[in-house]
């Protein structure tokens, strides 16, 4: 099955490359302007003045990662 959806994608000529990804970033903006209490705050510290604890980068990327 894997397969097959690599040799359809290999057959796209480089105008479906581009409508198809527009149409899917499109969709991804569309979906996160209609649910904007889904969207993921990213945690930002200025460059040279900090760092993140090991606590924080794994309260981030857990949720993120996690398969639920």
């Amino acid at each position: 099955m894997h397969l097959l959806w690599w040799n359809e994608r290999r057959r796209e000529t480089w105008e479906q490359v581009r409508d198809r990804m527009v149409a899917e970033t499109s969709a991804f903006i569309d979906e996160g302007l209609r649910h904007p209490e889904l969207a993921v705050h990213i945690p930002v510290v200025e460059a040279g003045r900090g760092d993140f604890p090991p606590s924080l980068a794994r309260a981030f990327w857990d949720p993120i990662l996690s398969d639920t």
